[in-house]
């Protein structure tokens, strides 16, 4: 995608522990963090993201790595803690 606000898609593909590789757009930098959860490369370079791609089909520990990480960064997202930050949001 080139333009991106809060994509679902990544915190559900966390929460279910799959590996991913995706480009710098709109709010994706929000939901993953770059090497530790998620691959990402720049918008519009085909080449680094084939690379990721490669990198990620080539590497079982990788793969393992990004999802352990990924699940941890999902809890950020759950409902809970939605809307406790919400409430305490208010509260201010």
């Amino acid at each position: 995608s080139k333009n991106e606000g809060t994509p679902v898609s990544l915190i559900e593909a966390q929460a279910s522990s799959k590996p991913i590789v995706s480009t710098k757009t709109g709010g994706i930098e929000n939901i993953v963090i770059e090497n530790e959860t998620a691959l990402l490369s720049e918008l519009n370079d085909l080449n680094s993201f084939t690379k990721n791609l490669l990198k990620l089909i080539e590497s079982e520990k990788l793969r393992t790595q990004l999802t352990i990480n990924s699940k941890n960064k999902s809890d950020e997202f759950n409902y809970k803690t939605l809307t406790n930050n919400i409430k305490n949001l208010y509260k201010q």
